[in-house]
């Protein structure tokens, strides 16, 4: 591990637990609300999915819990 001659043991905590809390609220796009889901409306000739852009921490709660837990940065629909 790469670490600073000056830099001490709650130092090193610290930075770790900011490292984790910015990998926990970095933008994951879901399809649906929630991994697993199934979505899909016709309109017309499009296929609409709705997907949420949401926390990758709150994507992996989701995943284990198998249920919405109703937190995103953003909600839409993409037709295609």
């Amino acid at each position: 591990m790469i670490r600073g001659r000056n830099m001490t043991t709650g130092a090193l905590q610290r930075a770790w637990l900011f490292g984790l809390l910015l990998v926990f609220f970095l933008p994951k796009r879901v399809e649906c609300a929630f991994p697993g889901e199934l979505c899909t409306v016709t309109k017309g000739h499009d296929i609409c999915k709705r997907y949420e852009l949401e926390p990758f921490g709150f994507y992996g709660i989701e995943l284990l819990a198998r249920r919405n837990i109703g937190f995103a940065y953003s909600v839409d629909t993409e037709c295609r």
